[in-house]
């Protein structure tokens, strides 16, 4: 009899072992909203983030990230007007070390912090702005003309930085889950990126 307990006993922790070992790991698809720098520049950023458990409490998720932003002004002069675009590009690999600090039935708070080594591409006007011109054809005065805007090529560089994100995860069932999250980014370049978003899971 208590060779048989034994056996149930140890059948009964392999099958913890084995659902436990089951769901260790996750993979997560979230799209945010996103503002560059001082937040004069928006955009969108996807990413796609891959989750392993360390224990109940400790999460490493290394994430891809793409991104997109541009701003668009406007220069006027005498009724005529044009437009010039700022636009930034980026590609970003965070690895992130997440704490679970408050942990519920159906849901808990995520706290992540990593490193961040981060593409980016970004195109602006090199000129652009107003000028006083003097013509026998113009009424008595002086008058503003258009400077023709000019665009360097896209200027490129990788930079590296940390992130800090804030997340919300809600297990829908349980295998799916969904969440909200926000994050920061800083880099040696002086770039900041703010992330609002959603995203959805699955774990295996």
């Amino acid at each position: 009899m208590k060779k048989l307990v034994f056996v149930l006993v140890l059948l009964a922790n392999s099958h913890l072992a084995v659902c436990q070992g089951n769901i260790r790991s996750s993979v997560k698809a979230g799209i945010t909203y996103v503002l560059f720098g001082r937040g004069d520049r928006i955009g969108v950023n996807y990413y796609n983030e891959y989750n392993r458990s360390i224990n109940r409490f400790l999460t490493f998720a290394p994430s891809l990230h793409v991104g997109y932003g541009s701003k668009v002004d406007r220069l006027m002069a005498d009724g005529f007007y044009q437009e010039f675009r700022f636009v930034k590009a980026s590609f970003a690999l965070d690895a992130n070390l997440f704490v679970s600090p408050m942990r519920f039935e159906r849901h808990k708070i995520r706290l992540g912090v990593g490193p961040s080594i981060r593409f980016l591409s970004e195109s602006f006007p090199s000129s652009f702005g107003l000028r006083l011109v003097d013509s026998p054809g113009l009424p008595t005065g002086n008058q503003y003309a258009l400077i023709p805007i000019a665009y360097q090529r896209p200027r490129n560089q990788w930079t590296i930085g940390y992130t800090v994100v804030l997340e919300g995860e809600l297990n829908v069932s349980p295998r799916w889950i969904t969440g909200v999250r926000t994050s920061f980014q800083n880099y040696e370049n002086g770039e900041t990126v703010l992330n609002v978003g959603v995203n959805a899971g699955y774990r295996f």
